[in-house]
């Protein structure tokens, strides 16, 4: 029973982490409930019959997978949808980039002569988690750090972790190249496929003065990431 409950807590993983239908969590969650009243009942079969060790071990292996494994079923059952992209659609006639797709052939082509190819962003393994690359010319010694806004309200989107998360120190630099590359960042406000229009702004701050300066902004479709 104990290798059962281990395999479905597993497959709830795959299923939590990856954008599967409703149906299939209530199936899963169907399942692993059944489990539970099984291991339940094996446990007062096994106490009646005093076999003690099987008890203590069926007891702490049980324990550690839920513990382990459950608690982002758990903490994602308390966390539902927060409507913030149906709450800000987008307006209609605005134009926006998509974020790039690792899995397809187009790839944007920089141009030292086009400040809308210096901010490229690339959806990375879930909704909301993103990637970007900068390419800028001259900068002096700082970081690199993005700001984003919904465009609609103004709203500053997921602001202090994005800050964290997004932000590089670079070296001086006198010509024009890749400044950051493939930095990861999420946006949490939003849900999966319920998307809206962003405004993301690269940021610099110079390390001799601490003072910053927006370098470019460029609008996204995004997604926030539900978990």
């Amino acid at each position: 029973m104990f290798p059962l409950l281990l395999a479905l807590s597993m497959l709830a993983l795959i299923v939590l982490f990856t954008k599967a239908p409703s149906i299939l969590e209530t199936i899963i969650g169907v399942l692993l409930l059944l489990v539970v009243i099984a291991l339940f009942t094996s446990w007062v079969f096994l106490i009646i019959n005093k076999q003690w060790l099987k008890v203590l071990f069926s007891f702490i292996a049980s324990a550690v997978v839920v513990c382990i494994l459950w608690l982002p079923l758990i903490l994602s059952a308390m966390s539902g949808p927060d409507g913030f992209g149906k709450d800000h659609p987008i307006p209609e006639g605005l134009e926006f980039n998509l974020p790039l797709s690792f899995e397809s052939d187009k790839i944007e082509v920089v141009d030292s002569l086009d400040k809308n190819t210096y901010l490229q962003i690339w959806n990375d393994c879930q909704g909301g988690m993103y990637k970007y690359d900068f390419y800028y010319g001259s900068l002096a010694s700082g970081e690199v750090f993005l700001r984003c806004y919904e465009v609609t309200s103004n709203t500053p989107l997921s602001e202090d972790r994005l800050f964290e998360q997004s932000r590089v120190e670079i070296p001086p630099q006198k010509q024009f190249g890749k400044v950051v590359n493939m930095q990861s960042f999420t946006i949490y406000e939003g849900d999966w496929d319920d998307y809206y229009a962003a405004r993301i702004e690269v940021w610099f701050k110079s390390s001799e003065t601490n003072k910053e300066n927006k370098l470019m902004e460029k609008i996204y479709r995004v997604e926030g990431w539900m978990r």
